[in-house]
């Protein structure tokens, strides 16, 4: 498995993750405590928002530094 392999591999994991996370995710409070029923991790919908927005941070952060290293990596 070469390194282009890899690196769409990890683009479409990524994708899928942003936009099932984008879906939970949504503006109406009483949306939000129905998509977050079945999972049981957090203690109040406001602690889930900040850390649903936090994760959906750390996930573009690493999504656009992924397609920088594969910029970088097309010149080399």
């Amino acid at each position: 498995m070469n390194d282009m392999m890899i690196f769409i591999i990890i683009s479409i994991v990524l994708n899928i993750l942003l936009i099932s996370i984008i879906l939970i995710r949504s503006p109406n409070e009483i949306s939000l405590k129905e998509n977050l029923t079945p999972f049981n991790f957090f203690a109040s919908s406001s602690s889930a928002e900040k850390s649903i927005d936090n994760l959906i941070i750390v996930l573009i952060t690493f999504y656009f530094l992924l397609a920088l290293i594969h910029i970088i990596q097309g010149f080399f």
